[in-house]
């Protein structure tokens, strides 16, 4: 039983290191697109990224549920921009980058989601 709850935590831990990961790789993905964007739209694009990211350090850091809770409002805003930049036609969003773009949201809001099951289970323990 003890060994079962530890290697859910670790699961959990996993799952943090993973969603970091993803987000990073969105990142590496996303940054040469959104130098073809107007100034302002690609500020809006960076900070909602690097306040998901930040708050998944944060969370992993201090197991703060309000942080991975906050990380997934950031990712469903970073979703609606994309799909008003497609939707409005934005040059730097063609249907591939589109389609790229989705997978990689969607990839990470299934780690995350994974994560925020975790907190609610209680298997998730923070880094320390």
């Amino acid at each position: 039983m003890a060994e079962e709850k530890e290697q859910e935590q670790i699961d959990a831990y996993m799952g943090t290191m993973e969603l970091y990961q993803k987000i990073y790789d969105f990142l590496l993905y996303i940054y040469p697109i959104l130098a073809q964007f107007p100034k302002f739209e690609k500020f809006a694009f960076k900070t909602a990224i690097f306040e998901m990211l930040k708050d998944v350090i944060r969370f992993k850091k201090t197991g703060t549920k309000s942080h991975i809770y906050a990380a997934d409002v950031e990712l469903q805003q970073i979703k609606t921009l994309i799909r008003l930049s497609y939707d409005l036609q934005y040059k730097a969003i063609s249907k591939h980058r589109y389609e790229v773009i989705s997978r990689h949201t969607r990839a990470i809001g299934g780690t995350m989601n994974g994560v925020i099951e975790a907190v609610k289970a209680g298997t998730w323990k923070p880094d320390k």
